[in-house]
């Protein structure tokens, strides 16, 4: 929500943001989703701001640049 609210904040509707809290997800794998929301989603989308959202896009951005920077280190030393 938080990235959406960053991105494209015309396209997320707060007013129908509603926090489901499932904290406790021990059988998630056995059981599903269905035993925990019957909406699907599991957060707490009333808490997402899009200062958040760009925060978090910074530091993927910058985890993704050095795996890259790895990525070409190690394929283009072997040549």
């Amino acid at each position: 929500t938080s990235v959406m609210l960053h991105l494209a904040p015309d396209a997320v509707r707060m007013d129908r943001a509603a926090d489901v809290v499932a904290d406790d997800r021990t059988l998630l794998h056995l059981r599903g989703m269905r035993a925990y929301t019957t909406s699907g989603v599991i957060g707490r989308p009333t808490l997402a701001t899009a200062a958040k959202g760009a925060a978090y896009l910074d530091r993927l951005l910058d985890a993704f640049a050095d795996d890259l920077r790895i990525f070409v280190t190690l394929t283009t030393s072997s040549r």
